[in-house]
C-alpha cells in the first residue's frame, strides 16, 4: 500500500498508509479515551483513535511497566520504582 492510497472510510475519503512497524505510545486523554501517539520528534506527534479490536502489542524492555494483581483485578501500570511503591513490612521479594 502506497502512502498516498485513498479509500472510502465510513463514507468519507481517507488517505491511508500502513501502520506496520510504527512505534508509538498508548495514552489516555483527559476524557479517559485511549489513543495511540506517534512522535515525529520530541515536540511533534500525532494521536490516533484506536478502532482496531485485536491488535498485538509488545511492551519494550525499557518501558518501566509492570503487571499487578490486586484481588481479582489485573492492572498494567508503571513499574513500582516509577510509582515509588514500597514493599509491605516483613515481605520478602520473590
Amino acid at each position: 500500500m502506497a502512502v498516498t492510497d485513498k479509500y472510502l472510510y465510513g463514507e468519507q475519503s481517507a488517505e491511508v498508509e500502513s501502520a506496520a512497524g510504527v512505534k508509538g505510545v498508548l495514552i489516555r486523554t483527559l476524557n479517559g479515551v485511549l489513543m495511540f501517539r506517534v512522535y515525529r520528534n520530541r515536540e511533534q506527534f500525532t494521536d490516533y483513535e484506536i478502532r482496531h479490536d485485536d491488535l498485538s502489542i509488545t511492551i519494550d524492555a525499557d518501558a518501566l511497566a509492570a503487571f499487578y494483581k490486586v484481588g481479582e483485578r489485573r492492572i498494567l501500570d508503571h513499574s513500582p520504582q516509577v510509582l515509588g511503591l514500597k514493599a509491605p513490612a516483613g515481605r520478602n521479594r520473590r
